[in-house]
């Protein structure tokens, strides 16, 4: 009778130890599942829009982070109405240029039409304008604000004869361009161009920024929407920064002549 009883508590002991053992254990689970911080996620990326996510296979994807990259990738344009196919055209903005004149001549090799959007500021602008020049292409000065008639003067004489100018604003732009001459090159996109164009002033409004993410698989894929846009809405305005990869699926599409590449100033 004492043995079995002395089993019994024996058995009664182990038992209530490994109850306070999972009671602890489970405690502890729950505490800590409280007080841990929540687990990391990667920041969803700000471009490309997820309908371009499965092209994104290069190893060196990279978001660009500078003056466009908070741009709409592609801006909306009323719709064509006619079911004909059009011959596709795009027309090809790079900046901004002067800071790296070895890659911005390198797109002047290219032998096709492109417009150079040049930040005045930057430490080769100049010469970088002087060899757009020389290449036929066109000149635009990147401007945060509405110049006075004194600064655009100032401009001329510094870079000689230039295309237009080119703002991500286009407050005052209209007064300080008028009788001018001068293109508009708006790098937004959406700016009302019947501001412009009722006072005489000659407007362009970027349509895609093809290079927001540097793999050159993204940078073909957006090139290819524009060729496909083109076909239906008629010539499409392209920015691109002078990248390597940019550079490269630029020269790519240009050999395969399956697009035109047009002067910013053709319609």
């Amino acid at each position: 009778m004492g043995d079995e009883l002395a089993r019994v508590r024996s058995q009664l002991f182990w038992l209530a130890l490994i109850a306070l053992a999972l009671a602890a254990i489970i405690g502890g689970y729950v505490s800590g599942s409280a007080t841990a911080p929540p687990p990391m996620h990667a920041k969803a990326p700000v471009r490309p829009a997820a309908s371009v996510h499965p092209v994104l296979h290069d190893p060196s994807d990279a978001a660009v982070d500078d003056l466009f990259s908070d741009d709409d990738v592609v801006m909306e344009r009323p719709q064509r109405t006619s079911t004909r196919w059009l011959a596709p055209r795009l027309s090809v903005v790079v900046g901004l240029c002067g800071a790296s004149p070895s890659m911005d001549a390198a797109f002047m090799q290219l032998k096709v039409p492109i417009a150079f959007d040049i930040d005045p500021s930057a430490p080769q602008a100049g010469d970088i304008a002087q060899l757009a020049h020389e290449s036929g292409d066109l000149v635009f000065l990147h401007l945060d604000r509405a110049p006075s008639q004194q600064q655009l003067a100032q401009l001329r004489r510094r870079f000689g004869a230039f295309a237009g100018v080119a703002s991500r604003s286009s407050d005052a732009f209209v007064q300080a361009l008028d009788g001018t001459g001068l293109i508009f090159l708006d790098e937004r996109g959406d700016a009302d161009a019947a501001e412009f164009t009722a006072v005489g002033i000659p407007i362009v409004q970027r349509d895609e920024t093809v290079d927001d993410v540097s793999a050159r698989s993204y940078i073909r894929y957006m090139l290819a929407r524009a060729v496909a846009a083109s076909e239906r809405e008629g010539r499409v305005v392209i920015l691109m920064r002078p990248l390597p990869h940019s550079l490269d699926e630029l020269s790519a599409l240009v050999t395969t002549r399956s697009v035109q590449i047009v002067p910013l100033t053709g319609s």
